[in-house]
């Protein structure tokens, strides 16, 4: 298993996405050169990054760039070698996931003490918001819990199984999506 840190290219300035975009595929190349490994956007608003295993891709959001690039860069640069650190396991290891595989890439490539996950603001996108059209919510009492642009692609069966976290005995086979019928309920969760 490799010890010492990784050489990442040198980041520079980051003054538009195009730079975020040229220092990522830099990065790409230099540490997966022949997996054939590619970047790319997408329009992602609860996500700032992904790694995509099968089709040997990272992408960021588009969104998250754009408003993070001026509040707080370090943010961006930590969402792409966490990403890299997905990308390194999975050509390494065929792995994926947050364990300690993981966390170890992520220490050699700066970020050590990385989590699964880091909460940031709202980053859509001004009137790109759809309304919200379904609802999770408690069969018996009506208490909402999730809200849906879409409706979501869950089974009776699945939906059966699912419960609140922290609220399992209420809510194990109490959940059904709903239409919603308030025009102005405020899309969270």
């Amino acid at each position: 298993m490799r010890i010492e840190p990784y050489m990442l290219p040198p980041v520079g300035e980051w003054r538009c996405a195009d730079d975020v975009a040229a220092w990522v595929t830099a990065c790409l190349a230099e540490l997966l050169p022949e997996a054939g490994w590619s970047f790319g956007w997408d329009r992602a608003v609860r996500r700032l990054g992904c790694c995509h295993f099968r089709h040997r891709r990272i992408t960021l959001s588009r969104h998250f760039v754009a408003a993070y690039l001026v509040k707080d860069v370090g943010l961006v640069r930590r969402t792409v070698l966490h990403e890299l650190a997905h990308a390194l396991v999975m050509a390494h290891h065929r792995k994926s996931g947050h364990g300690r595989l993981w966390q170890h890439y992520c220490s050699l490539l700066g970020i050590p003490g990385e989590r699964a996950c880091c909460r940031c603001d709202d980053f859509a996108p001004t009137g790109a918001e759809r309304p919200v059209r379904y609802v999770l919510c408690h069969s018996e009492t009506g208490e909402v819990f999730r809200h849906y642009k879409v409706r979501p692609r869950m089974s009776a069966r699945r939906l059966a199984e699912c419960y609140i976290r922290g609220r399992r005995e209420e809510t194990l086979g109490k959940l059904v999506v709903r239409e919603c019928t308030a025009p102005d309920v405020s899309p969270r969760g």
